[in-house]
This record gives C-alpha cells, sequence and structure tokens, in this order.
C-alpha cells in the first residue's frame, strides 16, 4: 500500500513515452522494431532493453482500451451526474450505475459528482441506460455526451516530470 511518499510514483522517461506512443499504435509491436523506431529517435536500446522496459511499465499501468468510433458498429457514451446534497446519496448513485451496463464509473469532485462510460450497440441502447440513471432518485442532473471521433496525443498523456 502506497504510503503517498514520492518514491511511490511511477516516473516516466523520454523513452518509456515513446515506448507507451509505439504500443498504443500497434499493441503487438516485436520489442525489435520498437528498439528501431526509437532508434529513428535518437534512443539506442536493445530489443532485451526494451522487453525489460514494457515490462516495467506494464506492471505499473492498468489497461485502458478505447475502441476507435469510426472503426466499430457501436457507440460511446459518457455521462455526467450531480446527486442530492444529502448523505450518502453520491454513493448510492455510485453503487446502482456500478450495477448498470458502464464498464467505467468514476466519484470525484468538482463540477459533476460522477462519471460513467458505456459502449453500446446502439443509440436505443444508450437511451434505455439514460432512462435508468435519470430514475435513480438521487440524480439532480444528468448530461450525456456520445464519441463520434477522437484524437489521441499519447505525450500529452504521460508527460516527462
Amino acid at each position: 500500500m502506497s504510503d503517498g511518499s514520492r518514491d511511490d510514483l511511477l516516473e516516466l522517461d523520454e523513452i518509456d513515452r515513446r515506448i507507451l506512443e509505439i504500443l498504443a499504435n500497434d499493441p503487438r509491436s516485436p520489442y525489435a522494431d520498437i528498439a528501431d523506431e526509437l532508434a529513428e529517435h535518437g534512443i539506442d536500446m536493445s530489443s532485451e532493453g526494451v522487453r525489460r522496459r514494457v515490462t516495467s511499465l506494464l506492471e505499473n499501468m492498468t489497461s485502458f482500451f478505447l475502441p476507435r468510433p469510426e472503426r466499430n458498429s457501436w457507440e460511446i457514451v459518457l455521462v455526467t451526474v450531480r446527486t442530492a446534497d444529502e448523505p450518502d446519496a453520491k454513493q448510492e448513485v455510485f453503487d446502482a450505475m456500478s450495477d448498470m451496463d458502464f464498464w467505467f464509473v468514476a466519484e470525484g469532485f468538482g463540477t459533476v459528482d460522477l462519471y460513467a462510460i458505456a459502449t453500446a450497440k446502439s443509440n436505443l441502447e444508450i437511451d434505455d441506460l439514460l432512462v435508468q440513471v435519470r430514475g435513480l432518485e438521487s440524480v439532480t442532473e444528468m448530461d450525456h455526451f456520445i464519441e463520434t471521433d477522437r484524437a489521441v496525443n499519447i505525450r500529452n498523456y504521460l508527460p516527462v516530470y
């Protein structure tokens, strides 16, 4: 368990970021191909060195796969929720949404109380899910966003500190 010290933080360098960028574009890239691509950026590393880096990175990260909407026949929806200002309201809605067809539900603080992501076969399926969320007693406001396109810049997602 983390004690919150700086020693527990994953520190990414430029090499790690480049490796993750290559894997984001092609997760099946052989280590030798990754080493060759790193060499194009002036980074000299053997395929064994790449393997060690990848192993370490994967031990310290979770998988987060997002299908590309333009390549698939399903929809991706992001739902944001505000809950009643009552004891346990946020937790009750979080638990209920976690039991729905969302594959990601997050609680935090800010302008929304919860957000969730679901993948659905159709807008009708999304509508059914939204009706379920709206029907929760402690939900006071809900917004949603259906993704139609995406641009990913792994360099902004994984900054080097």
